[in-house]
């Protein structure tokens, strides 16, 4: 089942909703995940993750939260960000009636390209106690890569060419801390949209701490500018990768 366009942040208008896809026999031992799509800030919307919801929720049964949030081409950072963390605030303390039966300890924050920039900068700054773990698709991990890639993107999310102390902040490798979450980076090898190097950067530092961070690290040719993550005209993972995602779920979950 799914509930459509539930409204979690009046201040993010109308890009403040989601849609909640819910798994049969809901039970307090049901987890809950936060779903954040993609778009270099700046595009696409929720529709994009349908892919990854179903899998999320008809294969691992999973009560799955899927949101647009503020783009930075009308909004500039920090909405995007504030309107994630709301959105994992709103899943996990909010009165759902239809989440009545969960117990909502903790969530998991899954998001693909800009997405999983944003979906590590809002677990990383949750409490620790509410995040179950952190999985990052072909994600911008590591800022110092991707703005090297193209610098582009955060005239766009920031408005100007930011600064060193600017980038440092909405960095995910900056709030990385022993005690981090458990993480997942996925990324292709050969991705010309987001260089692998941010995921092999982050991950690294990552262990450096001692962090738990795991990585995934595939390799396919195709023609043209591509994540390589999505199966040809579908909005669903390659095999693979949804295999991976769903070993390291089991065991965290």
């Amino acid at each position: 089942m799914i509930q459509e366009n539930i409204v979690y942040s009046s201040e993010a208008g109308e890009y403040g909703i989601g849609d909640l896809w819910l798994p049969d026999d809901l039970s307090a031992h049901t987890p809950l995940a936060l779903v954040i799509h993609g778009g270099s800030w700046v595009s696409l919307s929720k529709c994009r993750m349908t892919g990854i919801c179903a899998f999320l929720c008809e294969k691992l049964k999973f009560a799955v939260f899927n949101i647009d949030y503020r783009l930075a081409n009308l909004h500039k950072w920090p909405a995007c960000g504030d309107d994630c963390l709301q959105a994992a605030r709103f899943l996990l303390e909010e009165d759902i009636p239809s989440l009545a039966a969960v117990q909502r300890k903790n969530i998991l924050l899954i998001g693909a390209s800009a997405g999983g920039h944003l979906a590590l900068m809002t677990g990383l700054r949750l409490p620790r106690e509410k995040v179950g773990g952190i999985i990052s698709i072909s994600g911008i991990d590591s800022l110092r890569e991707d703005h090297a890639s193209s610098p582009q993107r955060y005239l766009a999310l920031l408005g100007h060419e930011p600064s060193e102390a600017e980038l440092k902040a909405v960095d995910p490798v900056t709030y990385l801390s022993p005690d981090a979450p458990p993480i997942l980076c996925t990324h292709d090898k050969l991705d010309n949209v987001v260089p692998c190097e941010s995921a092999e950067h982050f991950v690294a530092e990552a262990l450096k701490l001692g962090a738990d961070c795991s990585e995934y690290y595939h390799r396919r040719e195709e023609n043209g500018i591509s994540h390589r993550i999505w199966q040809p005209d579908s909005k669903n993972l390659y095999p693979d990768i949804e295999e991976h995602i769903a070993d390291w779920i089991k065991k965290y979950f």
